[in-house]
């Protein structure tokens, strides 16, 4: 329980450098909308008791938060 913890918030760090990489682009948003696509699609099509799915379910969520979380915040900093 712990370790996917770390694993969410370690995800949610990259995710967030890639939402912040990604603002020079003419669409910064489409990073996160990218990112969240792949994490819905994980959670729709997960089968039951696979692991793999879980791994990368979580890992996709954690990207998926940490660039929303960015983009939430970063034009408040302006």
């Amino acid at each position: 329980m712990l370790a996917t913890i770390f694993i969410v918030l370690f995800c949610g760090a990259i995710g967030a450098y890639i939402r912040h990489e990604a603002r020079e682009s003419r669409r910064p948003w489409l990073a996160t909308a990218a990112l969240a696509a792949v994490f819905l699609a994980l959670t729709l099509l997960k089968p039951p008791g696979q692991e793999l799915f879980g791994i990368l379910w979580a890992v996709t969520g954690g990207l998926a938060a940490g660039s929303l979380l960015y983009g939430i915040i970063a034009p408040k900093r302006r």
